[in-house]
């Protein structure tokens, strides 16, 4: 069957992460400097970027992304329960509120953690730990070094997850930049917006159908792309977004149904379809020669191979040359068909595909 529906990634592929990678990183800033009372630990992250790369490193990153931690509120929780967790003399029994857990770590502790050995030393101790087994893993390392009574404060998607959530989205909108008397945050794009313009336009013209899989809620997928003037190219009905898997998780009870789960893909692509149908194992596995997912991290390739649809990787996500050849190994290792530099590349693969 010829290829005839195109569904993207964002960030890392149209957009860059570095807002998102920002925040992430003011996140763990105010938790770190505000709300534990370490004010040297970090330098001034609102005002200086080489003060926020501190904190977690571009590289640091790849590798979370790497082990298919796709979100980047997945990757605030880890970057924070493992900071935590480090903080020597943190001890608490028992905390019946994520604020009266933070105090009581604050109250505990006898200075800042060991950073970034620490984060070094939670990867390198977790084995092949991918996805939501390594995120466990980072709140079960807290739960233990506190000595806490409950787990259900550090369990995914639960307080603690929900609590950073929150203040990353208080940097996402600018609100916590302005009370910090620092300049917005800004969407960048992988590769020039001209260079997205044409090749999105191309795509089109050759009749290929256009959608989205994204770990962004609606909204913010809509404002960045509105805001490039690249909305109009996709299908409105095929945008698979956060809040669709947020739905769906809260209507079954089913948990973990972001990528690299193929329901935000599946989604995208039966707009229609029950919630069920997605959810069913058989029909996940049908093949969908029609469909071609491009992204650029393993959680995309995973997601993509789960609903036997074809799957196109793309660097863009990554900065340097070297950066640049891991990814490309992470990509070939999980089985993507192929690698280009961007998605300007993107019509004559297809166009080689109707040629083979």
């Amino acid at each position: 069957m010829t290829i005839d529906m195109l569904i993207f990634d964002m960030d890392g592929v149209v957009t860059t992460e570095e807002k998102y990678w920002a925040c992430a990183r003011l996140t763990i800033w105010e938790l770190v400097t505000e709300m534990l009372r370490l004010p040297d630990a970090f330098g001034d992250a609102p005002h200086e970027e080489q003060a926020r790369e501190a904190i977690v490193s571009d590289n640091e990153i790849y590798t979370l992304k790497g082990r298919a931690i796709n979100s980047n509120w997945d990757i605030t929780y880890v970057l924070a329960c493992v900071y935590l967790a480090a903080l020597p003399g943190a001890t608490v029994l028992t905390a019946p509120t994520v604020p009266d857990l933070i105090e009581a770590i604050a109250d505990s502790i006898t200075g800042p953690a060991d950073w970034p050995n620490a984060l070094n030393a939670f990867l390198n101790g977790t084995g092949g730990a991918k996805g939501r087994a390594l995120i466990q893993a980072a709140g079960t390392r807290l739960q233990l070094a506190l000595a806490l009574d409950n787990d259900d404060l550090l369990r995914i998607d639960g307080p603690l997850w929900w609590y950073l959530h929150d203040e990353f989205q208080t940097w996402y909108s600018g609100e916590a930049m302005v009370s910090h008397d620092a300049s917005p945050l800004v969407d960048g794009t992988a590769i020039s917006t001209e260079q997205l313009h044409e090749t999105f336009r191309l795509l089109r013209e050759e009749g290929y159908t256009l959608g989205v899989a994204t770990g962004r809620p609606r909204s913010e997928l809509e404002d960045a792309l509105g805001s490039l003037g690249l909305l109009d190219y996709f299908d409105p009905a095929r945008l698979g977004t956060f809040d669709l898997v947020q739905q769906a998780e809260a209507k079954t009870g089913v948990s973990g149904l972001s990528k690299p789960h193929p329901f935000t893909l599946l989604r995208a692509l039966y707009p229609r379809a029950e919630t069920e149908v997605l959810l069913d194992e058989e029909f996940q596995k049908m093949k969908r020669d029609n469909v071609a997912v491009i992204g650029d991290s393993t959680s995309d390739i995973l997601m993509a191979k789960a609903a036997g649809c074809h799957s196109v990787g793309v660097l863009t996500g990554v900065r340097g040359a070297n950066a640049q050849l891991e990814r490309h190994k992470l990509l070939m290792h999980v089985g993507c068909e192929a690698i280009l530099d961007d998605v300007t590349h993107l019509p004559d693969w297809l166009a080689g595909q109707m040629d083979g």
